[in-house]
């Protein structure tokens, strides 16, 4: 197995280097408690606020999955970073962390950390070492094992309740990662445009799925509209109404059938002075109170 490079080549690798420094901090940060919900990926609309489908990746629940996820960063990232350049290791970094985070918030609650990024890249250089001699040597059979076992037992865990890990993130950002391979890997150019144009289709897949699909496929979506409606209500508590009508927005898009929700919704336009809307959410607010009636008899 491949060791990964010594503390003083840090200046060699910028783009990896980077990464790692930035995931530190914001790890430090995310742990000291400080308010990151303009951040999070689940607190609020990432269509209009993209920044939320990247910057999670960078925090991480402890010391242990951090130094898991810095490790195999450096791993991978090194590799690919001497091979194809510093701005094109960037570009596939953040290509993996907004796909795979994307992938997790459209069928769940969303997560944090830079595992995607990880079995993203690992998922990319597993399909290289088959066909570019550059990478034969980088991903062997012990660290195939291992990356694979290693999400089996996330799997396993999760499904049991003992662990909750993304799951989603991580096998999305493996496939991902497999495709980029693919499509750097493929011979000529109408091969590599094909593939490209497949990988590119997916990612948006993904992107579509964790912001304008989100209410149509979460699988929680009723907790995912609560969690929305409490942060509304926080903030339309501390006066900031456009944040308030924004969280009602997304919470009355996961369970349209809510009819507190709209009514709220209503109250902030009415507020904002935006009347016609207020209207348009009262009328609603009326439609979900019969549709609450009608199936409680």
């Amino acid at each position: 197995m491949q060791q990964p490079p010594s503390p003083i080549a840090f200046l060699r690798y910028p783009i990896t280097t980077g990464v790692t420094v930035l995931a530190i901090l914001a790890t430090v940060q995310f742990k000291s408690g400080v308010d990151l919900d303009l951040l999070m990926s689940n607190t609020g609309d990432c269509l209009r606020e993209p920044w939320r489908l990247l910057v999670p990746a960078l925090f991480h629940e402890g010391v242990i999955h951090l130094l898991f996820n810095l490790y195999w960063l450096w791993f991978f990232g090194t590799k690919i970073e001497d091979e194809f350049g510093h701005v094109a290791t960037l570009v596939m970094m953040i290509l993996l962390a907004v796909g795979s985070m994307s992938a997790e918030l459209a069928i769940f609650r969303g997560g944090i950390g830079l595992s995607g990024v990880g079995y993203g890249l690992f998922g990319m250089l597993w399909v290289l070492s088959r066909t570019d001699p550059r990478f034969r040597d980088t991903v062997d059979h012990s660290v195939v094992e291992l990356m694979f076992g290693w999400l089996l037992v996330c799997i396993v865990l999760t499904m049991a309740d003992v662990w909750h890990v993304g799951n989603v993130a991580h096998c999305a950002g493996c496939f991902l990662g497999a495709l980029l391979g693919w499509t750097l890997g493929a011979r000529g150019f109408g091969r590599r445009l094909r593939n490209g144009a497949i990988f590119a289709s997916v990612f948006l897949l993904f992107v579509a799925g964790g912001t304008i699909a989100r209410p149509y496929v979460c699988l929680w979506s009723n907790e995912a509209g609560d969690e929305y409606a409490h942060r509304a209500d926080s903030a339309l508590t501390a006066g900031d109404l456009d944040r308030a009508i924004d969280l009602y927005e997304l919470a009355v898009a996961m369970n349209p059938n809510e009819d507190h929700w709209w009514n709220e919704l209503a109250g902030a336009y009415k507020r904002a002075g935006r009347e016609k809307e207020a209207n348009d959410a009262n009328r609603r607010a009326d439609d979900a109170l019969a549709h609450r009636r009608s199936n409680s008899r």
